[in-house]
């Protein structure tokens, strides 16, 4: 490795981020550079450098470019270098063999478990992750989940990676790089004076400012090729000057110096050590090179800067000083020595994974017999959802195939199905290569599907239907394009598409598979659109786990069946479907099942008057749904998230949720984008708008909804109820008449579904029209239809708005007595549940009748966000700090951060003083 020199402004930049984290500021650094230009050299000068009392706990690791399908390898690394303190974290990782690999979510949550007991006894973690781009993604997602949830906490974590062209990060952790945490140093070049300290580092005497200059010039500055010319080729040998460098000797040759001159045994296990994985066990190694003294070969090789070995578990392990190293010796060795030494590899490693990375790296030609091995793991692998490593190996497999047609179907189904568990960003990165595909079906239809994950109906739908068109005798393929094709529907809200598409797609599919199910979920859903509840219900509770069957398979159709409880007032039944597909979901690490389930809980909760409940799992499923891409998903979930923090006045938490779907979906007037995430956009700012009395906004929000072209969706009562938010605010803007003509229809098809939430909505703004028209015997049956309609379902949130509108409309025809009932009974439910911003309407409504409003007991609740209510329940229900953050699935940092402001805020000093302060603030 070369001598360190220069770098000072990134040293002085880290010792500035590390200084922020002692103080309680996590920071993310993300060193970018070339190989070679010193990355971890400045990494290990910097961890090398005194000053910081007590010492940082350092936890490192570093990806590595053979083992990047290897699920978690990065993270069993820093479990490694934890010591015993990282147990929790290696209890889970690697997931290897039969059990279902975990979720990053999950791996995540035990990050955070680990930094926050390291941090316990120190003042500062600082955590390495080196050749991040070499990373395993699993290990990745659940580093950025760990590093986005801290708050408070003293960690500083330095990634490195290469910045080549072919390198392509997730876009988590660029978000993650670029936000508040973040900071990116740049690694460029050494300058002439930097390279004059390397060449006196090197005991080259007098080098000269023009031969710096030149050195710069030929190698870019680049310190590892630098060194290596200036090593290799006295400046004398350099030629003249008009003459380009002579071009460095590759690393491999240097490599080979030291590697020629170890013992026949030491580079039988240098090689071994090459061909396996970056870190692996010294017994592995000795047995695969064939040695009986593998430790005496193995101090021969450390002796020579080639190999390090790990004594800190059992078996010793063995790895390379660096990358380079290591890719030096695997390239040495040539073809026929690889080859052996693979096929030797996949006869000793016991896992099938495994055995088949060294396989595909032996083969020397196509081998239709290694594809369809490939391929049949990989669906059993996406059989239990790990679909990373499905997608994967089916791509080894087309890679290996020796029919083109056969390679592609493979390409093209790994894709299909990274795209159906939401990762869209993996999957685009296939475009280029399918779009050079022959024209077919299945190439239609994934190129379809990419556009549907990039919120494009348009071109979706052109797409899917040349596919259909195209399509033939191939039963699977026919079948996936109707899926595919239901999926599209449903994102435009089109109900007899979605029931026809899905209804092909069960016809052309196997019974009780993914896909199968997949279609199922979407059949019941747009069964619920067209407003076909009973066959909804019918087709959901036909998809019921089946004993020996795997989870996966009726999680997505139960939790159809979950909204369409919740659209039909059976909110009981709604949370069990919902709750049970948002934990199993969890579970088994299919985290965009996991977001749906927890944010339409949330919604049942929110219904049902359970807020605090409902700001938990909203806030839960938002927490899920940023570690995908999908954006399919990503409207639903936070237009949920919105409804309790709007409703509490909370506008920042409402506005942040806001402005992040605004950046991920297309606005609602924008046609190109899916109904479903525009409308979902629509309703998010309808209801800050009606919160804060603003109908100006709510019309603004909603009026593109009417000019959608599908309306089973958008109008079929329950599923996104937004017709009274627009109604009453067309009465607010005095649009009488115009409110008049728009709520007619609606009336009438909830009367007919006989919804009874929704027809009390629909009442309550009724009663607006006919009050504001100057009907008030009209106006006066229509507010005792809505409270008659929630009469028979538990939904506070909607009684009170139907008692302040009624309140209302009494005061102003002068009967204060019944006025005055009204509006004191819907300011205490608007209190009990934080509903500041309705309670304070009813307080000026009861003011102006000359009536006392009710004692403030919940005015300041809005003092705490939505984040901290939640920490501060949770932690007056008895969980400890711990707890509260795997709930949350937060840092304990976070939870101490948040619980220190609920302490100021409320003006408590221990957490034993909370319940009483909260059951102050609900009035009780």
């Amino acid at each position: 490795m070369p001598p360190f020199v220069g770098r000072q402004p990134e040293l002085a930049a880290l010792r500035a981020r590390l200084a922020a984290a002692i103080a309680g500021h996590p920071q993310v650094v993300h060193i970018q550079g070339p190989a070679g230009i010193g990355k971890s050299a400045l990494i290990e000068h910097f961890l090398r450098e005194p000053g910081v009392s007590p010492a940082p706990v350092v936890l490192r690791a570093s990806g590595e470019e053979t083992e990047s399908l290897l699920a978690y390898g990065v993270m069993e690394q820093l479990a490694r270098s934890a010591g015993a303190a990282g147990g929790a974290l290696a209890a889970i990782v690697p997931a290897r063999g039969p059990q279902p690999v975990p979720d990053p979510v999950t791996v995540g949550s035990r990050i955070l478990e680990l930094l926050g007991e390291v941090a316990a006894g120190s003042a500062v973690v600082v955590v390495i992750v080196d050749d991040v781009h070499w990373a395993d993604l699993p290990s990745v997602q659940a580093l950025v989940f760990a590093l986005r949830r801290l708050v408070a906490d003293p960690v500083l974590a330095v990634l490195a990676v290469r910045d080549d062209s072919d390198v392509v990060l997730p876009e988590s952790l660029r978000r993650l790089v670029s936000g508040h945490l973040g900071t990116a140093l740049r690694l460029r070049g050494l300058d002439e004076e930097d390279l004059r300290e390397l060449a006196a580092a090197l005991g080259i005497a007098g080098f000269s400012w023009p031969a710096a200059q030149r050195l710069r010039f030929g190698t870019q500055g680049n310190p590892l090729h630098a060194k290596a010319l200036l090593e290799e080729f006295p400046v004398a040998e350099w030629g003249p000057a008009e003459l380009p460098l002579p071009p460095p000797r590759s690393f491999r040759l240097l490599v080979a110096d030291r590697y020629g001159g170890c013992a026949p045994e030491t580079r039988r296990l240098i090689d071994a050590a090459a061909v396996l994985r970056p870190r692996c066990p010294l017994p592995l190694a000795a047995a695969l090179a064939e040695i009986e003294q593998p430790l005496v070969a193995a101090d021969e090789a450390v002796r020579r800067d080639l190999l390090e070995v790990s004594e800190v578990q059992q078996p010793w392990t063995v790895s390379f000083p660096h990358p380079l190293v290591r890719a030096a010796v695997h390239d040495g060795l040539g073809p026929a020595r690889r080859h052996a030494l693979h096929l030797a590899a996949a006869g000793l490693v016991g896992e099938e994974a495994e055995a088949l990375r060294h396989r595909v790296a032996a083969a020397a030609e196509p081998d239709e017999r290694l594809a369809g091995e490939l391929t049949r793991f990989a669906e059993r692998e996406a059989h239990r959802q790990a679909w990373q490593s499905a997608a994967a190996h089916l791509v080894d497999a087309s890679r290996l195939s020796p029919e083109p047609r056969e390679a592609q179907r493979r390409v093209q189904q790994a894709v299909i199905w990274t795209v159906l568990r939401g990762d869209a960003g993996t999957a685009a990165g296939f475009r280029g290569e399918i779009e050079s595909y022959p024209p077919s079906p299945l190439r239609d239809a994934v190129l379809g599907a990419l556009a549907t994950a990039a919120d494009a109906p348009g071109d979706a739908e052109r797409l899917l239907d040349a596919a259909w068109q195209a399509r033939g005798p191939d039963q699977e393929v026919a079948a996936t394009i109707a899926v595919l094709t239901g999926i599209h529907r449903y994102g435009r809200l089109d109900a007899a598409g979605t029931v026809e598409w899905c209804r092909r797609a069960l016809a052309a599919s196997t019974p009780r598979t993914g896909l199968h199910a997949v279609a199922q979920t979407y059949l019941v859903h747009g069964l619920g659109y067209a407003g076909r509840l009973p066959d909804a219900v019918t087709e959901a509770d036909a998809a019921e786990q089946r004993p020996g069957e795997p989870d996966q398979l009726w999680l997505n159709p139960r939790g159809a069946r979950g909204v369409l409880r919740l659209v039909s007032d059976d909110l009981d039944g709604a949370r069990a479907d919902l709750e049970s597909v948002a934990h199993t979901a969890l579970a088994l690490g299919i985290l965009n099942t996991a977001a749906f389930g927890f944010a339409y809980l949330a919604r049942a909760e929110f219904v049902a008057g359970r807020w605090d409940e409902a700001l938990l799992h909203a806030e839960r499923a938002a927490a899920i749904n940023l570690e995908s891409d999908f954006g399919f998903m990503q409207a639903a979930v936070l237009g949920i998230a919105v409804l309790v923090p709007a409703a509490r006045g909370d506008w920042a938490s409402a506005e942040s949720h806001v402005a992040a779907m605004a950046g991920g979906v297309a606005e609602p007037a924008d046609p190109r984008g899916y109904e479903r995430s525009r409308v979902a956009l629509g309703m998010a700012r309808a209801r800050i708008g009606e919160a804060r009395a603003d109908p100006a906004a709510v019309v603004a929000a909603l009026e593109p909804v009417r000019g959608f072209p599908y309306r089973d969706g958008a109008d079929e009562p329950g599923f996104w109820p937004w017709q009274d938010l627009y109604a009453d605010a067309l009465v607010g803007l005095a649009r009488i008449a115009e409110a008049d003509r728009f709520l007619t229809p609606h009336e009438e098809l909830a009367a007919a579904r006989g919804h009874r939430s929704a027809i009390a909505r629909l009442a309550r703004a009724r009663g607006r029209v006919e009050a504001a028209a100057g009907r008030p015997d009209t106006a006066q049956a229509a507010f005792a239809v809505a409270l008659a309609a929630t009469d028979e379902v538990e939904m506070p949130f909607e009684r009170a708005r139907i008692e302040l509108a009624a309140g209302t409309f009494w005061r102003r025809a002068g009967q204060r007595g019944r006025a005055a009932a009204l509006l004191s009974e819907a300011e205490r439910r608007f209190l009990a549940l934080g509903a500041e911003p309705y309670a304070e309407r009813c307080a000026k409504e009861l003011a102006a009748s000359g009536l006392k409003p009710t004692a403030r007991h919940g005015r300041d609740r809005t003092e705490l966000t939505g984040q901290e209510l939640v920490v501060a329940r949770l932690a007056a229900d008895g969980r400890s700090n711990r707890e509260v953050a795997d709930e949350l699935v937060v840092s304990i940092k976070t939870v101490e951060y948040h619980l220190r402001n609920v302490f100021q805020k409320l003006g408590v000093s221990s957490r034993r003083e909370l319940p009483r302060r909260l059951d102050a603030l609900d009035g009780g």
